[in-house]
């Protein structure tokens, strides 16, 4: 252990998880030595839907990353249908404690390495094509030893006071810790694919983040996200649970809503780079803080069981984790790093644990085609009500007990009732 170099943090998986946590913890301590290994060369593909909303502009804000943003269109508005062609367009209304109201659409091949840049630009030290195998402890109590493998299967080995797991859906870290993966109530099958688009503007009007609810998809929901120039994502995904209970054909079920974009007049050409992918949903956590190991992002099941997205709070999860524990890897008091792991822990489930709840409850009801048309009907008519469904989708919105009796008497009173009483309704489609 003389000679061996040691690092104060080993990152498992560069994307936008792993990535934000080497950047808080050098902002926060840029003595620390940090490390990333990544089994992809940058930039790679990764398949999602590409969009990032004011959660996410908010932590790039943090430490002054914000102009990797620069010169990318903002989306502004969000479009929403439902069964029986029911549809709302609605402004992206201003969330609580973030300065932006708008969304970016950048494919995670840019936006990934960009992120993944600051990083090496903070002198954080890069293992590219890289593969984690395995960590076992060493006879120095405080250190973790960190086996890889690179593309030519030459295996080397890392030493680290911390180990990150920030490596995805299929964790190799988690499994290391013997931690079973979500179940498939608790997962998502999503495809995504892009296409172009000469007329998508022209027919929404702006530039519009389309869902489709309860149709393409039944139980689940279809996406189109405009990005730079005709470029678009589009992507389908439903519960895993109920794809396979109805025997579903993912590749099917996206042309079934290449078919509804058509029906709507959009264009669409060079459908491409299809790949279909898992969404472990936070409606199953595993346990985060180990000894002397963590997990952020989609590794921890850190993903929205609503909307599917999974940066934000990624993104947030590693700046927690340094936030709680930047401070303890020079300390010798002993458990000093544990008990602020398990510190981390308790901090996001705090901030985000009602959250996850949230979104849980309200995937589950609008898994109905009837709870779907009805929350779409009140929607066109009550801002507040599309408003919370926005913010539950790209913000931290909970289910207070004031707003759920609010909703709950707006499904339950005459819609002409909700109409009176409402006011700046949603513009409907």
């Amino acid at each position: 252990m003389k000679n061996k170099e040691i690092f104060d943090v080993l990152i498992v998986g560069a994307g936008p998880s792993g990535s934000n946590t080497a950047i808080s913890y050098k902002n926060l301590n840029p003595d620390l030595k940090v490390g990333i290994i990544d089994k992809a060369i940058f930039p790679r593909d990764k398949s999602c839907g590409d969009a990032i909303g004011p959660g996410v502009i908010n932590a790039l804000k943090r430490f002054n990353n914000e102009h990797i943003l620069d010169g990318e269109p903002e989306v502004i508005s969000t479009s929403l249908f439902g069964p029986d062609n029911i549809g709302i367009q609605n402004y992206i209304p201003k969330v609580k404690n973030k300065d932006d109201s708008v969304v970016y659409v950048i494919p995670r091949y840019e936006l990934d390495n960009r992120i993944f840049e600051i990083a090496k630009n903070l002198n954080v030290h890069s293992y590219e094509g890289v593969r984690y195998i395995d960590y076992e402890q060493t006879e120095n109590e405080d250190i973790l030893k960190v086996e890889i493998e690179n593309s030519d299967k030459e295996k080397n080995f890392l030493f680290t006071k911390l180990l990150v797991g920030a490596d995805g859906a299929n964790s190799r870290v988690r499994k290391s810790l013997d931690l079973k993966q979500n179940s498939d109530i608790h997962k998502a099958i999503a495809i995504r694919a892009y296409i172009d688009s000469p007329n998508y503007l022209e027919i929404f009007k702006e530039r519009t983040l389309m869902f489709e609810i309860n149709v393409s998809a039944l139980k689940g929901y279809a996406w189109a996200f405009p990005s730079k120039g005709n470029l678009i994502n589009i992507g389908i995904g439903m519960p895993l649970n109920l794809f396979k209970k109805d025997k579903m054909d993912i590749n099917e079920m996206l042309d079934s809503f290449i078919r509804t974009l058509e029906s709507k007049g959009v264009i669409v050409d060079n459908l491409r780079m299809e790949k279909s992918y898992m969404l472990p949903f936070a409606s199953s956590r595993p346990k985060l803080a180990h000894d002397k190991v963590a997990l952020v992002g989609d590794a921890g099941s850190m993903i929205n069981p609503m909307s599917g997205e999974g940066i934000f709070y990624g993104m947030e999860a590693g700046y927690l984790l340094a936030k709680e524990t930047f401070g303890s890897l020079n300390s010798n008091k002993e458990n000093n790093l544990n008990n602020n792991l398990n510190k981390y822990e308790r901090a996001l489930n705090k901030r985000f644990g009602m959250h996850f709840l949230s979104c849980t409850v309200a995937r589950l009801v609008l898994q109905s085609p009837f709870m779907t048309k009805r929350l779409l009907k009140i929607a066109s008519v009550d801002k507040n009500t599309i408003n919370f469904v926005v913010e539950l989708l790209f913000d931290e919105a909970r289910l207070t007990i004031k707003e759920t009796f609010s909703l709950a008497f707006k499904f339950i009173l005459p819609f002409r009732t909700v109409r009176f009483f409402s006011k700046s309704p949603a513009f409907s489609l």
